[in-house]
Formats: structure tokens, sequence, C-alpha cells
């Protein structure tokens, strides 16, 4: 076979996994597994402030934040189910705590539907902006060197890239992080 019959096959058979992995989130999870994995988050975060990561890679290494760690198949969260409420948890690190800061969400609206949050002090608004996918929240008790609120959000549709992001505000400083996570029927 010539290099340009080689290069077509190779065409194809990448084609033929990308349509697999957009009908089936499990072949998607399976190629993605080939390829690399699945997409995993990345943050920003300034000299006094940061969020912790979620666990990342097969030994849950970084953190303890996002979607968390699936102790069924002693892995990280990396697929939620559709239609199945799943929790964020979204912990701010400060090395010198302040008192007072918010905790922003923003997430496609087509993706997600929000539920609620597990702090009960903390005072959350969703839409501030007149646009979807926004909910913040403000806190009187961020005077903690570790911060942690839970969010619990409804997957609406399938997609192999959802992404949530927080953003942290605090003492003049700000950090975020981006939560990848892939919805599928299983």
């Amino acid at each position: 076979m010539d290099t340009f019959g080689k290069t077509r096959n190779a065409i194809a058979a990448g084609l033929a996994i990308a349509l697999i992995g957009f009908s089936s989130g499990k072949a998607f999870a399976q190629v993605a597994s080939i390829l690399g994995g699945p997409l995993e988050s990345w943050s920003s975060c300034s000299g006094a402030l940061c969020i912790d990561a979620p666990p990342q890679g097969p030994a849950g290494l970084d953190g303890s934040g996002g979607w968390g760690w699936n102790s069924s198949t002693n892995r990280p969260v990396t697929s939620l189910r559709l239609g199945k409420n799943a929790a964020l948890t979204v912990t701010a690190l400060q090395p010198d705590p302040c008192s007072t800061g918010t905790i922003t969400l923003t997430y496609s609206s087509y993706d997600f539907t929000y539920v609620s949050n597990g702090d009960s002090s903390a005072s959350c608004s969703t839409n501030p902006f007149d646009r979807g996918g926004v909910v913040s929240c403000s806190y009187t008790d961020f005077s903690h060197t570790d911060k942690s609120d839970s969010f619990t959000f409804i997957p609406q549709h399938l997609n192999q890239n959802a992404l949530v992001t927080a953003t942290v505000d605090a003492c003049g400083q700000q950090a975020s992080e981006t939560f990848p996570v892939s919805i599928s029927l299983f």
C-alpha cells in the first residue's frame, strides 16, 4: 500500500473512533484513555490565594476538589451521569486567611442546571448578570486556611467536554480553576 493509502486509512480510522466517542460516553472514555486520558483541570493562582485541584491520575494526586474521587473505581471522577445530581467541591486555599470572600461559578446552562450549595451561611445568587450559567456566593467566614463549599448540579445533555469554572475573590486576590468532566448516559 502506498503512503496515500496508509494516510487515508489512518484518517478513516480516526473518524470512526471519533464517531464512536460521540455516540457513547463509555467508548469515548476508552478512546480518551488510549490517547492520554480525559481533559485535565487547569488553574490560575495568586501569591496568596489558590483553589484546591481535583484528584488527577490513577493515584488521585494533586488535590481533593472538583468532581472528587470515585471510591468504587478507585479513580478520579471524570464522567457524570446524565440527569443525576453531581457535587462539585471548591476549596479556597489561603496562607493568610481573610474574613470575606466570594466564589463564582460559570458553566454552560445547556450542560448543567445549578441546584444548590452546601454552605448555609453563604449568600448565593444565580444569574446575577442576566445570562445563564452563573452562580455567585458571598461568604463572611472565609477566615480559614482552607474554605470549602460544595455545589450540586444536574447534568442536562451529553457532552464529552463539559466545564465548570470556579473563581474565588478574597483579600484583593483572585484565583480560578476549571473543572472538565464528561456527561454520559452511564
